[in-house]
């Protein structure tokens, strides 16, 4: 059996597209197969024309001189094509949408019914009772699955004739996760079903209901959660938020901005300052929906720092600085606070012996266990 892989991505063997269709080729290649990826940023492809020199003139011949002809005899030799490509728009990169453009000369002029649907045959017919398999992998920023749903049709439409058979989809949401090096062991569940969806599809034919139903599942247990995370590297990159309402830019926290230094995602929990920014992250929005108020933290110790935790509309947004006037403010050795959120140190007893001390809303201080403590999914 032989596979071709066809990754439409911009960003090629460096994108989280490709950290998909890796896995899902080496299980293809144990169960026997013989794969190619074809990587598009790569190759000349010029824009369809809509000329039909291809159905007319020079049938099955396009009119372009580039690299798409030799494109179209892989496609011709190949039993799975599996088309990788990330979500741009609800569906296909540019890149894949010239290919499968491209792949015009295949098809005949001609109408016909063929099941429920009228199609195009194809000029190079499989023998009687042999079906070109393809796969869809893609992956999305977005945390939710649904937003796959116009692509998943375009593949279902585009399989649907005798020849043809859409053998799985693997579309996996929130696939910006893939790349982060803390996440990588936890993850690795979803790169072992994509394996496992390789293997099923040479031995099968198809990715069995089970391997499919893990390869729906979100990467994101808490889309609020992955939301915070994201908008909160693009805050920390200096990019301009924009309000949604008709007051233009979004007032909230600008001023607060003007006292420190946007602190970008947490790369682990293994610094004082990494765990001010995971803090932000958990912030329970239903927990905080009242509240509007500045928690700044005076570090000292081995990561002497000031930090400060802005919330106000449910949201939360962590700054390296001093905020002028604070609510609650917490005067603490780096490895007492570390120690206490990491469950090492019970918090009331640490502050009865010393060891940190507050000034300002003691009861704010009493509500963090609700607060910094993200909803879980229904």
């Amino acid at each position: 059996m032989k596979i071709l892989a066809v990754n439409g991505s911009p960003r090629g063997r460096r994108g989280n597209t490709e950290r998909i269709v890796q896995p899902f080729l080496k299980g293809a290649q144990e169960a026997g197969a013989e794969t190619e990826t074809v990587y598009l940023k790569d190759r000349e492809i010029k824009h369809c024309q809509g000329c039909f020199t291809c159905w007319t003139k020079t049938p099955g011949v396009c009119i372009h001189q580039d690299d798409m002809p030799a494109l179209l005899e892989k496609v011709r030799q190949a039993d799975v094509i599996v088309f990788a490509t990330p979500l741009y728009i609800y569906t296909v990169s540019g890149l894949m949408k010239d290919f499968m453009d491209r792949l015009l000369p295949m098809a005949q002029p001609y109408i016909l019914q063929r099941g429920d649907h009228f199609i195009h045959p194809p000029r190079y017919p499989r023998e009687e009772g042999e079906s070109v398999k393809f796969v869809l992998i893609s992956n999305a920023g977005f945390p939710e699955r649904c937003h796959f749903s116009a692509l998943e049709e375009t593949f279902r439409r585009l399989a649907a004739s005798p020849e043809t058979d859409l053998a799985g989809t693997i579309c996996c949401a929130a696939g910006e996760l893939l790349g982060q090096e803390a996440m990588r062991d936890q993850l690795t569940w979803y790169l072992d079903a994509a394996q496992q969806a390789g293997r099923e599809v040479v031995e099968q034919g198809q990715i069995s209901t089970v391997t499919q139903a893990i390869l729906d599942r979100p990467l994101a247990d808490d889309p609020a959660v992955y939301a915070n995370v994201t908008n909160a590297y693009w805050e920390s990159l200096g990019v301009e938020k924009l309000g949604f309402g008709e007051a233009g830019l979004e007032a909230q926290g600008t001023e607060v901005a003007a006292y420190g230094t946007p602190l970008p995602p947490p790369s682990s929990r293994d610094s004082m300052r990494n765990l001010v920014a995971g803090m932000a992250l958990t912030l329970n929005p239903r927990e905080a929906s009242d509240l509007e108020a500045v928690v700044q933290f005076k570090v000292t110790g081995d990561e002497p720092g000031d930090y400060f935790l802005d919330i106000a509309q449910g949201r939360c947004k962590a700054y390296e600085g001093e905020h002028p006037d604070p609510t609650l403010t917490i005067h603490t050795p780096s490895d007492v606070w570390m120690a206490i959120s990491n469950g090492e140190m019970n918090g009331a007893a640490a502050m009865m012996t010393g060891k940190y001390s507050i000034q300002g809303n003691l009861g704010l201080l009493m509500r963090f266990d609700k607060l910094f403590s993200a909803p879980q999914a229904n």
